[in-house]
């Protein structure tokens, strides 16, 4: 009878507890708190978040987040909602490892981060992303970044292994799909002030500084084609050199062209022959 008594005070306590920790949580210095994190490991980096709560499975939420760059405050990244929670089994093996889920531009993603390192999340890091149905036309930090308006529906994964203060160093890959795209051109090219399509897949790997692009279809009824070829990266990756070519077919005018890409990925030349 006693250990049934105890056990129940137990439960009752812990029940008690984690009640009180969920209703009286300190939202606002714990936002203060993952802020400073935040941007003490990232000096150009300023983050915003509106409310931090504890959400079950056990973790935190995090509501109305504003990220945004010192050194480019018109490049502002936005999510509705934040979730984050450790990885229960992995932390039981020693690593440290987190899931972070997201609401975003009226899709979602999810990002699995994985240390390697024992305890501590220096040195190389796995992350694993898939997101879905992002409406890349409410991203304005796509319009500010590529200097041009972006339109579409994106989804897919993204691999990646490496060092978070060397990304391009480390190595990847990633499959992509973007529906009822629309992207603006800053001078008219083929009687075209846009390139509009219905569906584009591109497969591409990261490896020694630069993307390969394995394979990038495009159909729609104003344009279809097939391109490969490499981004060579760049510190500023909008200033990462294009290397593409490919051909494409433009039903309207009949015809089917070999078309490259070079310049950046700020200001892309293409070439028709």
């Amino acid at each position: 009878m006693k250990t049934k008594k105890w056990i129940t005070y137990t439960i009752y306590g812990i029940l008690i507890t984690v009640f009180f920790l969920y209703v009286r949580f300190p939202s606002d210095s714990a936002g203060r708190y993952i802020r400073s994190i935040v941007e003490r490991g990232n000096p150009n980096i300023f983050l915003l978040v509106d409310s931090v709560k504890l959400c079950l499975p056990p973790g935190i939420k995090l509501s109305n987040i504003e990220v945004s760059f010192r050194d480019k405050p018109d490049l502002i990244l936005m999510a509705n909602t934040l979730k984050l929670r450790p990885a229960i089994t992995s932390l039981l093996s020693g690593k440290l490892s987190f899931l972070l889920y997201a609401d975003a531009y009226e899709g979602n993603m999810r990002i699995d981060i994985n240390f390697t390192n024992r305890f501590s999340t220096k040195g190389p890091v796995r992350i694993t992303t898939g997101f879905n149905d992002i409406n890349l036309g409410k991203c304005s930090c796509i319009k500010t970044a590529a200097g041009r308006h972006v339109d579409g529906r994106l989804s897919g994964s993204i691999l990646y292994n490496g060092k978070w203060d060397g990304v391009i160093n480390g190595a990847g890959s990633a499959n992509i799909t973007l529906l009822d795209g629309n992207i603006q051109l800053l001078k008219n090219m083929l009687g075209f002030d846009g390139l509009a399509f219905d569906k584009a897949e591109a497969e591409l790997t990261l490896k020694n500084r630069t993307v390969k692009i394995t394979g990038l279809d495009i159909t729609g009824k104003q344009l279809s084609g097939s391109f490969a070829g490499n981004i060579f990266l760049d510190r500023d990756i909008m200033q990462s050199r294009l290397a593409i070519k490919g051909d494409l077919k433009i039903p309207a005018l009949d015809k089917k062209v070999s078309t490259t890409l070079k310049g950046t990925v700020a200001r892309p030349i293409p070439g028709f022959k």
